[in-house]
């Protein structure tokens, strides 16, 4: 039986002038806040669900609109013409940006009551983003759901240096941050081999992690809204993971018990 919160969700613009997509427990504290990284498409209506999930776990679940200095609330198209618009705006990014608006969205949380654990769950390009901000910002925890580009780099952002070189990684052991990664074993951006090397940078740097991979599922396997690509057993299971690490968080044992139906619905 499921003992989910009802949800109070909007957009909201911040003093600096990034736009936020806050979702927060209709009544009482949210237990931590949890920063969502969107992929490359924007916040979407997948990830401001995905908000909404989080929210009704009792979390304040921040999602950034990263790409706003070049285009504000991006909401893309899951075709060519969407995925080529979104590597466009993803080449304005820089790493100070990033940073700022990881900083400024886990300050939106605080202002809405949220405890002080924080945590950035990240999809594809949200969970780069979510090891970036991990290696210049104190996080408890980062759940990043087949984050690529981050050992080998091939974006401007992770170029001429990727964010788990040893330095990186030295600095997540530094801040204490669990490192928790999610892939599928079809995945066509992050291969075997650089999974298996990213786990040896990880053991190498001290940085607590782990690293779980579905055998069958493809890139993007946790969003429904892409039928060819969602793994709806392979989902169901990763977000059980997530919700059992974000129950770890400092101060959230209040909602370490709660569950939620395996099919998420729109609130």
């Amino acid at each position: 039986m499921s003992n989910l919160l009802p949800v109070s969700a909007r957009w909201t613009r911040l003093p600096d002038g990034l736009d936020v997509y806050a979702a927060v427990p209709a009544a009482g504290a949210p237990a931590a806040t949890v920063v969502v990284g969107m992929e490359l498409f924007g916040v979407t209506a997948w990830v401001r669900k995905v908000c909404d999930r989080l929210a009704a776990c009792g979390y304040a679940a921040i999602a950034p609109d990263f790409y706003w200095r070049t285009a504000r609330r991006a909401d893309l198209g899951y075709d060519d013409a969407g995925r080529k618009e979104g590597f466009r705006l993803l080449g304005h990014l820089t790493r100070d940006g990033v940073t700022a608006d990881t900083e400024a969205a886990f300050a939106a949380g605080k202002e809405l009551g949220a405890g002080h654990a924080r945590a950035f769950t990240g999809f594809s390009l949200g969970g780069h983003l979510g090891v970036l901000a991990a290696t210049r910002l104190p996080l408890d925890t980062v759940i990043s759901c087949y984050g690529g580009w981050t050992l080998d780099g091939g974006i401007p952002l992770a170029d001429p240096e990727p964010p788990l070189t040893p330095a990186g990684a030295a600095a997540l052991a530094e801040h204490g941050t669990l490192l928790v990664g999610l892939v599928g074993g079809q995945d066509f951006l992050i291969s075997p081999d650089e999974w298996q090397r990213l786990s040896k940078r990880l053991q190498q740097g001290g940085v607590r992690h782990e690293l779980t991979v579905y055998p069958q599922a493809e890139h993007g396997f946790l969003c429904e809204d892409r039928p060819a690509s969602y793994d709806a057993s392979a989902s169901d299971d990763a977000w059980q993971r997530i919700l059992e690490v974000l129950a770890q968080l400092p101060g959230a044992g209040s909602v370490a018990g709660r569950q939620e139906p395996a099919s998420p619905s729109a609130h």
